[in-house]
């Protein structure tokens, strides 16, 4: 299926190319990828990078920012006709559990890109002045890719913050110390940076019946729950798992 860039969370923001081509699996490729996904979150997602790359080399030339979004994509149209996912939460007030389906098109929003962020800045880390960058999904899998060798950090959220950093190949020991030992300020503005770059798709409202019939965000009683874009990009079993068996095409003799 065709992708227009301008629908992933980057908007397409100075993309020479205007869209990217994302496949389904079939019933032979979903039960291989159940049999072979590893265990470990780090080789995982680089298994599920490597599925996109398949569809259309050129992913790695998007932002990595639009990368999760994709996997997520891949996933979704697998085993969705209508592009829809089904939730289930619990609600932290009265510990009612309440299902949604979240659909592509009417529930799935992204942040509105600010041009002025995609050229990059200049921050003071530890009282070190650095460049950032936008990384593309090439740039980041060669940050990423020592880290999947050398195991020196497991939390890819942090390896997706050492990633927007542009001359991380000329000081990579001196920016992982900086940002694993960061305090005070820094740590919120390692914080805004992430958020900035990485977490592009706007929380989904989730209202509990009881507590919050009316669907109010601010309410007295609660019942407002947000699912967010991490837990949406969830491994194909879970997604497999959580998809109704049908048998309605089933005619017996």
């Amino acid at each position: 299926m065709e992708i227009l860039t301008s629908q992933l969370p980057s908007g397409g923001y100075g993309y020479d190319f205007p869209s990217v081509n994302i496949k389904p699996m079939n019933f032979l490729e979903i039960t291989n990828y159940i049999q072979d996904i590893p265990s470990d979150n780090l080789t995982k997602y680089m298994y599920d990078i490597g599925k996109v790359l398949e569809d259309d080399s050129n992913i790695q030339n998007c932002y990595a920012m639009d990368l999760d979004f994709l996997i997520f994509y891949k996933k979704l149209i697998t085993l969705s006709e209508e592009l829809a996912y089904t939730v289930t939460v619990k609600c932290p007030d009265c510990g009612k559990e309440i299902t949604k389906t979240i659909f592509l098109d009417k529930d799935i929003h992204f942040k509105k890109i600010d041009p002025q962020i995609m050229n990059g800045a200049v921050i003071s880390l530890g009282g070190t002045k650095y460049e950032t960058t936008v990384p593309t999904v090439r740039d980041f899998l060669s940050v990423f890719q020592k880290y999947l060798r050398y195991r020196k950090i497991e939390d890819l959220n942090i390896i997706k913050t050492i990633a927007l950093f542009s001359n991380f190949d000329l000081a990579a020991n001196e920016i992982e110390s900086k940002v694993l030992g960061a305090t005070h300020s820094d740590i919120t503005l390692l914080m805004a940076l992430r958020d900035l770059y990485c977490n592009r798709l706007e929380p989904i409202d989730i209202f509990c019946p009881d507590c919050n019939p009316r669907g109010l965000i601010d309410n007295e009683k609660g019942g407002h729950m947000t699912v967010s874009a991490e837990s949406l990009t969830v491994d194909m079993f879970q997604l497999y798992k959580s998809s109704p068996i049908d048998g309605s095409k089933i005619v017996f003799k």
